[in-house]
């Protein structure tokens, strides 16, 4: 459907009633594009302000407005924090950018390099949730299910406003508080909500997870677990307050099977150097003696295993299976529930079930608690023993 079209069809396809009800929950800036050449903005009414002149104008009937971003002029700037150019709201708060249409307030702003142009959207949060649960979940799931990763989301998404993280990260203002990416969330459009992702997000308005002392940290959550959860620590080496891995027969069914892949010996060679020179591994160093060419060998492992012990070179080394999926990659090793045996002189075979890192939610065993009837609180409950629900506005 030509976006245009849709603009003036949305209301009528989506009616708001519902919203109504969401009182003064908080905006969240959303990243929903990166580095663009040109910026293409579409809506019906549009009301622009440049933030640089401080003017305002509004642009009556169906409009478009393009930003030749490549060709700004910011990039002879030694600060390269990023500018906010422009913000555009257009009729009923309708506003489209490229095919995607929203519900909310876009921002134009420079990339951090000057040399093209991001995209913000600033939505109200739990209509972002609504949207977001077509794209992280499936819409057509069970409401428990649907409900319990709305509260999941809308957890990371405030630990992101509240903490300020994006921006400590960065170094200056990004004028966003995350990404619409597998880095952070896939946010969808207004199009992708339906009256189960509504209720999803309107039945749990207000509500987040925090740990039993009451603080808030980031909340996660993947595919399918493949029978255990694992804490923070264990898929990227730092802790996070309250987690728990927690056993998951639930998503046992539902999903992706049971996964192999293939290793050479050399290539664990090369995976060991890679770890030295990083430092990802305790007590080895990035010295050139360590980038020994001597075979590599595992000990026997477990599923129930987090750890591998490997010798090289007379010296053994604890190295976390996170850390084969971090240099390997999720494409080759889908998770980090696996074990890893050698079957050939020459090559080790990965046994991996699930997919994702396995930190906190496992959506397909949410999936099977939601059909089996348990409630969001219960299904929450199991995977985050050491958070509590709270209601924040």
């Amino acid at each position: 459907m030509e976006i245009r079209v849709l603009l003036l069809l949305l209301p009528f396809l989506f009616p708001d009633v519902a919203w109504a009800a969401f009182g003064k929950a908080p905006k969240v800036r959303v990243r929903v594009a990166h580095r663009l050449k040109n910026v293409l903005i579409s809506g019906i009414d549009l009301q622009r302000k440049n933030l640089i002149d401080k003017k305002t104008k509004l642009f009556k009937g169906n409009k478009s407005i393009r930003y030749n971003c490549h060709r700004l002029g910011f990039s002879a700037r030694l600060d390269k924090s990023p500018v906010l150019l422009a913000s555009l709201a257009g009729a009923d708060n309708l506003i489209a950018h490229e095919q995607s249409v929203y519900k909310g307030d876009l921002h134009i702003i420079t990339s951090t390099k000057q040399d093209s142009c991001d995209v913000i959207l600033e939505i109200d949060i739990d209509l972002y949730i609504s949207q977001l649960l077509s794209k992280e979940m499936n819409k057509e799931w069970p409401l428990e299910a649907l409900k319990a990763q709305a509260i999941a989301a809308r957890t990371y998404a405030y630990h992101k406003m509240a903490s300020k993280q994006v921006n400590r990260q960065k170094g200056f203002e990004t004028h966003y508080d995350l990404e619409s990416s597998e880095k952070h969330q896939v946010g969808g459009d207004y199009s992708e909500r339906n009256s189960r992702t509504d209720r999803a997000a309107i039945e749990t308005k207000g509500y987040i997870l925090t740990t039993k002392k009451g603080n808030l940290t980031a909340i996660f959550f993947h595919a399918k677990c493949g029978g255990k959860t694992i804490r923070p620590d264990l898929a990227w080496k730092y802790k996070v307050e309250g987690y728990q891995g927690v056993k998951c027969p639930y998503c046992e069914t539902h999903g992706m099977r049971p996964w192999q892949a293939k290793i050479s010996v050399s290539r664990l060679n090369d995976f060991l150097n890679w770890s030295g020179e990083k430092k990802h591994i305790i007590g080895m160093s990035n010295n050139s003696h360590d980038k020994s060419k001597d075979l590599p060998m595992i000990a026997p492992d477990r599923e129930s295993h987090s750890l591998l012990r490997m010798y090289r070179d007379g010296r053994a080394y604890l190295v976390a299976k996170s850390l084969l999926r971090k240099y390997f990659g999720r494409f080759k090793i889908s998770s980090n529930n696996f074990l890893i045996h050698k079957t050939s002189k020459a090559e080790y075979t990965i046994y991996g079930k699930g997919l994702g890192h396995g930190v906190g939610m496992c959506q397909l065993g949410a999936l099977d608690m939601a059909q089996r009837g348990w409630g969001f609180k219960k299904i929450l409950a199991h995977y985050f023993p050491g958070h509590k629900l709270k209601k924040i506005y």
